[in-house]
């Protein structure tokens, strides 16, 4: 029985079916492919089974439960403020065009170069960590004695054998020519105590005070917005740019420490009353964007609430420049101040890079707040 049977295994075998298909185990019929009957037993259903098969893709994929989908912009709500928005946030092309770009650059600055070390520096590069006013002096162009001034040189203290003071009660420490005194005598007449009229000499000591100099006197520090600014400077003052060797040394924690500067200086500005004694530039932009570039995708929540923070304050910036802009204010003609692009590139890296969407509530609240000029 065992040869008949494996002769009938061989007769039924189909060596033209797929291996990807698996080891065939149990008989199949070897029926045309256009097959299109019942099957009346178990091998011509096998046959179909095996031929469906064969139609199905070689992988199949699940949907990704984690897969964003790009939502299609909504539209501003209202009537007034839809063209209030609609005529001042950037199009959709412009802020896709941007944060594609801006990745590209956090990738290029982020990954390691094969340049060779430049030669280290003897004094301090930048400012400490926790100096806020000394960034300021540092970004606005002050020279290294403001915001990196010398440390005064300690005096060593000479120290006696002890008891070499003897008997005495009292230190021979103390400087007697320190204070030099002046001695002039006169002579007068007087009454003594018996009513006799002498002649008396009268001694007079007056200590010689030294005079004040006025060039010993050490500077003023004041805050980097307050009256210290006021004072017009002849030399013209060139603001340090964000180079990369500066940037080098700085990490993810730093950026956000000094972006935390950043919008403490938007906010201080923005409550001084006009004129102003400073300014946000576009070098403080260039900063921002900078140090944007070394912030690290995931991010914490204290570190989130300082970018929605910064986010704000460019907000509040924006909403200024365009209040001067339509009220044809001529003091906001200078091209060094803050453009309304760069505070524009500012509020999208927060809101695209770092998925801050619910932010654009508050900048079509800041634009219905805009009053068009009437002409």
């Amino acid at each position: 029985m065992a040869p008949s049977s494996k002769r009938k295994w061989n007769e039924v075998d189909d060596d033209d079916d797929e291996p990807s298909l698996g080891r065939q185990v149990l008989p199949v019929a070897n029926l045309p492919r256009d097959f299109d009957g019942v099957p009346e037993d178990g091998l011509q259903y096998l046959f179909t089974v095996r031929r469906d098969a064969e139609l199905l893709p070689r992988t199949t994929r699940v949907p990704n439960p984690y897969e964003i989908q790009e939502k299609p912009a909504s539209p501003v709500r209202g009537g007034e403020t839809v063209s209030v928005a609609q005529g001042y946030i950037p199009s959709q092309e412009w802020q896709d065009t941007f944060l594609r770009h801006f990745k590209y650059f956090r990738q290029n600055r982020l990954q390691p170069t094969n340049q060779p070390p430049t030669p280290g520096h003897s004094g301090k590069v930048v400012p400490d960590k926790k100096d806020r006013d000394a960034w300021w002096a540092f970004v606005s162009g002050e020279p290294d004695a403001i915001w990196n001034p010398p440390k005064k040189p300690k005096v060593a203290k000479t120290l006696k054998p002890r008891g070499s003071r003897g008997m005495r009660g009292f230190s021979e420490d103390i400087p007697y020519d320190d204070v030099q005194v002046a001695t002039t005598s006169s002579q007068t007449w007087s009454v003594n105590d018996v009513g006799e009229v002498e002649l008396v000499k009268i001694e007079q000591t007056s200590p010689e005070v030294p005079a004040f100099n006025a060039a010993t006197e050490d500077p003023r520090t004041e805050s980097p917005l307050g009256p210290a600014d006021s004072t017009p400077t002849t030399a013209k003052v060139m603001q340090r740019e964000p180079t990369p060797s500066l940037l080098r040394g700085i990490d993810h924690r730093y950026s956000l420490h000094l972006l935390m500067y950043f919008t403490h200086w938007i906010n201080l500005r923005l409550e001084q009353p006009h004129p102003r004694v400073s300014n946000i530039t576009e070098t403080h932009a260039r900063w921002m964007f900078s140090l944007l570039s070394r912030v690290e995708d995931y991010v914490s929540a204290d570190e989130m609430s300082l970018l929605r923070s910064l986010a704000r304050a460019c907000m509040a910036l924006l909403k200024e420049r365009l209040q001067h802009r339509l009220a044809e204010d001529p003091s906001d003609l200078d091209d060094r101040i803050i453009s309304e692009s760069s505070c524009w590139m500012i509020i999208i890296a927060v809101i695209g890079l770092w998925a801050q969407r619910d932010l654009w509530m508050d900048v079509e609240s800041m634009l219905s707040e805009i009053q068009p000029r009437v002409s």
